[in-house]
């Protein structure tokens, strides 16, 4: 079974760029990682004291358009368009806060947290290439050099003693 980003046909998606998930491969061909798409994404800043603070008004990240279920972390989600619109709009929230965001996919929404928090915590599954292209998007994206990445997965049934102390000292957790 191939999963399409939901964000392909969506007329929000429309109104960033277009053809930002256009692809010459047909469902289920692209799934290696030389078949990474980039897509830059510049947002806008309303509130004089956050745009000061922010280093850039750009995020850019490698992601793919359509992925295996096991593998969707892959794609960028409309859920990790609205987490980082909230957070832009909401800055005040999340200036010098502690953050985690479990299930991270590309990082999206971790990098525009990290843009205002005082630290954050990308998390996702260690599975072909999720990680690895997380932690990539961070590190291209990472101005203020304070955004780490860790593997969790929902189904262990222990954390390790680093990542217990990073949930304990968080002040907001996005899912």
């Amino acid at each position: 079974m191939v999963i399409s980003s939901e964000m392909k046909d969506d007329m929000f998606i429309r109104t960033i760029g277009a053809n930002l998930f256009d692809s010459d491969f047909e469902d289920g061909e692209n799934d290696s990682e030389d078949d990474l798409l980039e897509s830059e994404f510049e947002f806008s800043c309303e509130d004089k004291t956050i745009c000061d603070v922010l280093k850039t008004k750009t995020v850019t990240i490698q992601h793919k358009t359509c992925t295996s279920r096991d593998l969707v972390g892959l794609q960028v989600w409309r859920g990790a368009f609205l987490l980082a619109d909230f957070i832009l709009h909401n800055a005040a929230r999340f200036n010098g806060k502690n953050v985690i965001e479990l299930a991270s996919g590309v990082g999206l929404t971790s990098i525009v947290a990290g843009l205002i928090a005082n630290k954050v915590l990308a998390t996702d599954v260690d599975r072909e290439n999720i990680l690895s292209l997380l932690r990539s998007n961070v590190n291209k994206n990472n101005h203020r050099k304070n955004i780490k990445v860790a593997e969790f997965d929902f189904f262990w049934d222990e954390y390790s003693q680093s990542l217990t102390e990073e949930i304990e000292t968080s002040d907001i957790i996005l899912a």
